[in-house]
């Protein structure tokens, strides 16, 4: 493969949930591969950190404050991006996790135990939020006739989760959106593809874990590696889709799992009805 393939020289990439995490892994990647990365979120303090790795090595980073539920700041974002660098070629539709004050539990989400408030926070977060923002910045590139966007899902949206259906049914929007906006902007040259992660180290991870020990490693069982993926391994995935080597990809979902061996953990069901047997059980 030729190293060029690989190149992001002369592209402009605006990365959403930049701070930490996947997010913050993109956007080294992508700035290591010659693109001018906008690292985006809500945190101010964590993109400008994210922006100041960049520059320390080297590249072009801009860090600009968004909320991903809010159009007018989608859409402050993208000026700033213009302003600075005079177009938009990639977007990544990474923000989203968990919503304010949504516990990170494995097994509150049932669908008996979920507040209606809650599944509208989590639908919201979770998929409107890329709607919103490939409404916006897909936009500027339907007017230049060009753009690459790669919508952030997760495993979780490719098959049953149980205690997670809020969070499970917005990853499975993504990947119908995906394959949807892919065949509506193929005629303004215009590729659209979903990268879904496994379980992954991640700050969120780390949180939902800690609430729930024990899934650890049931979750573990469940993939043939035996191990989570690194943030900088799904970076590098989203890299491939960023450049000329997935040229002639388009409306697709990437699983980089780790060699998931089944939708669901071995023994799950059976571990989810102790939880709820241990917990007082469900309905509520």
């Amino acid at each position: 493969m030729s190293p060029s393939l690989l190149d992001l020289e002369g592209k402009v990439a605006i990365v959403t949930g930049a701070g930490r995490g996947i997010g913050r892994a993109i956007c080294l990647e992508f700035a290591r591969a010659g693109a001018a990365v906008v690292a985006a979120a809500r945190n101010v303090s964590e993109i400008k950190e994210t922006a100041a790795i960049i520059r320390n090595e080297g590249g072009t980073a801009l860090a600009v404050p968004v909320d991903v539920l809010d159009i007018g700041r989608i859409e402050e974002m993208l000026r700033a991006t213009l302003g600075a660098f005079g177009k938009a070629d990639i977007l990544v539709n990474n923000a989203g996790g968990l919503p304010d004050n949504v516990s990170p539990s494995f097994h509150d989400g049932y669908v008996l135990n979920l507040k209606v408030e809650d599944w509208k926070a989590e639908i919201e977060l979770n998929l409107s939020s890329l709607f919103y923002c490939s409404k916006i910045v897909g936009g500027a590139m339907v007017r230049q006739a060009s753009g690459n966007i790669i919508n952030i899902s997760s495993g979780m949206g490719l098959g049953p989760f149980p205690g997670l259906c809020a969070a499970a049914a917005a990853r499975a929007g993504v990947v119908n959106f995906t394959q949807t906006l892919a065949f509506e902007w193929a005629p303004y040259n215009i590729r659209v593809n979903c990268l879904a992660p496994g379980v992954t180290e991640t700050p969120l991870t780390a949180r939902q874990f800690a609430a729930d020990p024990a899934s650890r490693e049931k979750r573990l069982e469940n993939i043939a590696l035996g191990r989570f993926a690194r943030p900088e391994e799904i970076a590098a995935v989203a890299l491939f889709l960023a450049s000329p080597c997935s040229s002639y990809i388009t409306g697709e979902t990437i699983f980089a799992s780790g060699g998931r061996i089944s939708p669901l953990p071995p023994g799950y069901t059976s571990y989810l009805r102790a939880v709820r047997e241990n917990t007082g059980g469900e309905p509520v």
